[in-house]
């Protein structure tokens, strides 16, 4: 039998389990970023040269389409984000990819996977890779699985005016509608691509809640920008 003076003894959890730490909460939405595409092989038959592509990536049912039109060996940044919900512990993050190699007389099918990060996976935080090969092509996509916590955030109006100007000059025959058009536009591409939403709002800047990193690029590229003049 144990003495009290035992210093060996084992020690008593406290009536009801208390006095310990609580369990970290468990992470229910996570932040998956296609970080870029690592090619080391390809091969366009006769015609030779670089391959025109469009690959279709899938996370969780979300869709998203990268097309690279110039495609060559080497290491190509993408930067496409989706935002995963794992509500229960039998939840998964399903990653899906496929592509289409584009030529003039037919389109090829380029090699595709599908990968399921489950909890047994820890599902799969951390930096991962997976990828096909054929005829074609032989690449690795390059793609990062993180907890999604939510931020907030202040981005000048300048920085979202200067933004949607940017996007405007890159797109062929689109016409600025103005400062107010441009923040509405540009708080509306944050919101879905992030789910941002205004929490706050004053004459220089809007408050934002939401997940990722859009807004602190934004105001870190466009927040000293000249603000455009109408």
């Amino acid at each position: 039998m144990c003495q009290a003076s035992c210093c060996c003894c084992p020690t008593q959890p406290p009536p009801g389990g208390g006095g310990g730490e609580p369990p970290p909460t468990r992470c229910t939405r996570y932040r998956v970023t296609i970080e870029s595409i690592d090619v080391s092989a390809i091969d366009d038959g006769f015609l030779g040269g670089t391959l025109e592509t469009t690959w279709t990536i899938v996370v969780n049912g979300q869709v998203q389409i990268y097309t690279n039109n110039n495609l060559d060996v080497g290491v190509t940044p993408i930067g496409l984000t989706f935002f995963a919900d794992v509500p229960a512990d039998t939840s998964a993050i399903t990653v899906q990819v496929s592509g289409i190699e584009h030529d003039p007389f037919f389109d090829d099918t380029l090699p595709g996977f599908t990968n399921v990060w489950g909890q047994a996976q820890n599902w799969g935080v951390g930096s991962q890779s997976d990828g096909g090969n054929d005829s074609s092509i032989t690449y690795r996509l390059n793609y990062t699985i993180a907890c999604a916590q939510k931020t907030t955030i202040s981005v000048s109006r300048q920085a979202l005016r200067a933004y949607a100007d940017a996007k405007v000059k890159q797109r062929k025959g689109a016409k600025a509608g103005g400062p107010v058009l441009g923040e509405s536009w540009a708080l509306d591409r944050l919101r879905r691509f992030g789910e941002w939403e205004v929490v706050a709002a004053t004459d220089e800047a809007f408050t934002l809640s939401g997940y990722g990193e859009l807004p602190a690029r934004v105001e870190r590229e466009f927040g000293g920008a000249k603000e455009k003049r109408s």
